[in-house]
């Protein structure tokens, strides 16, 4: 249950909206609909073991002790959950469900000259139970949710009690005295362990929600809140920064989210926007620190194409394609040196994912004794088109498709023909350079959602400037019968 609740009751106090987010979750009334029923199952399993004390205490001339109390069984509530946006709230209530259960007695009457011990055991049926709870959500220091309940009340209407054994005139002056006890006691229990629920175990759920997600070992995704949530009477909406960030020097990226479209259809439980900031920023940190470089040499190739790099081959290689690669450097290979020269661009469209990337290539022959022999320096623009797709809550890209121009900076070889370096070019990207990079894109990161929760039932659309994935949801249910949180190890950037 907590694992959706922390999503449900959703309500801060602290920010205002202070810039556009990277990345927005919204949790719609259907979301809230499936998080009301898996809560209502919860509750319901928590109820059944209540640990109650034991009790005892004097009514008159009746001294009592009441012990090994129990739960037998709940009659399961009606249960709701609603938006309050005037309150920037979320209301939870449960209405009209009933807890039976045993104890063992004990009793003493003295008056006089008379001294009675009797004892046995009492079933009591609890009905006409009623709460509503109130849950707040604040905003940590870090840009980490935090949640406390803000209210709670319960109501118990009609105690009945069925007693065995013992001596009939003592259980009639003893049967009000237990009808008051037990009312007394579950009144505030009740309360007691739905406060519990939300201020221990929807906290320690919250941790699960991680706020960093790790990139290729080098970078961090920052999933911080930028704004306090927003609700509606359609929805709750939270909104995170979205940035990646270059893990060994964090460092704001020089542009800002622009601000994202209207939405109306709210169909599914769950609707996350990732815009172009995203990756955007990840191209930024990632030219910006130099990770956009690689030496490609033949060992990079499958072994299909290993002697593609060759200067001296039988069929198709460097050295048929540029003949006067071949006749300067034989029985060598050729090392291409690739770096980025300019931020590259992810564009997101109504149709397409592409990613433009301008790179610097230098060629070099490694002779047969080792040393290197400079042969030319190309610029290559080159643009990718993605397919975005989700698995098992992460996002991950395909390359379907790419395409480049080429200019010839500077030879060292004579006259390169455009043509022809075309063809090693393409034969590069083809064999070696997409293949490495549908490696990388098809780890994918992980989307912000709390342990526990599975997408179900989901599309995914791109837009302009942004990609939506329109979700349903399934909670995972743990194989143990009590509540069990598994809390993911998160990092809190600080700038």
């Amino acid at each position: 249950m907590i694992h959706i609740i922390t999503l449900i009751l959703l309500v801060s106090t602290e920010l205002s909206i202070s810039t556009n987010p990277g990345v927005k979750v919204r949790l719609t009334k259907n979301g809230l609909q499936y998080a009301n029923k898996i809560a209502h199952d919860e509750i319901v399993k928590h109820l059944q073991s209540l640990n109650i004390p034991d009790q005892s205490g004097k009514d008159g001339h009746i001294e009592y002790t009441l012990d090994n109390i129990r739960v037998k069984g709940v009659t399961p509530p009606a249960s709701s959950i609603s938006l309050v946006p005037g309150k920037n709230g979320v209301s939870w209530a449960l209405s009209n469900f009933g807890i039976s259960i045993s104890a063992d007695w004990r009793v003493k009457y003295e008056r006089g000259i008379i001294h009675i011990s009797t004892s046995g055991s009492v079933d009591a049926s609890v009905s006409g139970i009623n709460l509503v709870e109130t849950a707040s959500f604040g905003i940590d220091k870090t840009g980490h949710p935090s949640i406390a309940s803000s209210g709670c009340s319960a109501s118990i209407g009609d105690v009945d009690v069925d007693f065995h054994g013992g001596i009939s005139f003592i259980i009639n002056l003893f049967r009000g005295t237990v009808e008051r006890k037990i009312k007394d006691l579950l009144q505030p229990k009740v309360c007691e362990e739905v406060t519990q629920l939300i201020n221990n175990d929807a906290e320690k759920s919250l941790a699960t929600m991680q706020i960093t997600v790790e990139i290729a070992k080098r970078f961090l995704l920052d999933y911080r809140l930028v704004a306090s949530p927003v609700i509606t009477a359609d929805y709750l909406e939270i909104w995170d920064k979205g940035e990646v960030f270059w893990e060994a020097a964090v460092k704001e990226a020089p542009f800002s989210p622009e601000p994202l479209p209207a939405w109306s259809d709210n169909s599914r439980m769950v609707y996350i926007w990732v815009t172009n900031y995203t990756p955007n920023t990840f191209l930024y940190q990632a030219h910006t620190n130099g990770y956009l470089k690689y030496n490609l040499t033949r060992k990079d190739l499958p072994g299909d194409n290993a002697s593609y790099l060759n200067t001296t081959c039988k069929l198709k290689c460097i050295g048929t394609i540029i003949p006067q690669i071949a006749k300067m450097y034989p029985n060598s290979t050729v090392e291409l040196h690739l770096q980025s020269t300019a931020i590259p661009k992810a564009v997101m469209t109504n149709k397409t994912l592409t990613v433009e990337l301008d790179t610097s290539v230098n060629m070099w022959a490694k002779t047969p004794n080792n040393t290197m022999a400079y042969l030319a320096t190309l610029d290559v623009n080159v643009s990718l088109t993605l397919q975005p797709q989700i698995k098992n809550e992460t996002l991950s890209e395909v390359i379907t498709d790419h395409s480049f121009n080429l200019t010839v900076v500077k030879s060292a070889v004579g006259e390169l023909h455009a043509s022809l370096l075309n063809i090693v070019i393409d034969g590069i990207l083809s064999f070696a350079v997409i293949p490495e990079l549908n490696n990388i894109a098809a780890k994918g990161v992980q989307l912000p959602m709390v342990g526990g929760v599975q997408f179900n039932n989901t599309f995914l659309l791109l837009q302009e400037g942004n990609l939506l994935i329109g979700t349903d949801l399934q909670y995972k249910v743990e194989e143990s019968n009590t509540l069990h949180f598994k809390a993911e190890h998160y990092s809190a950037i600080q700038i």
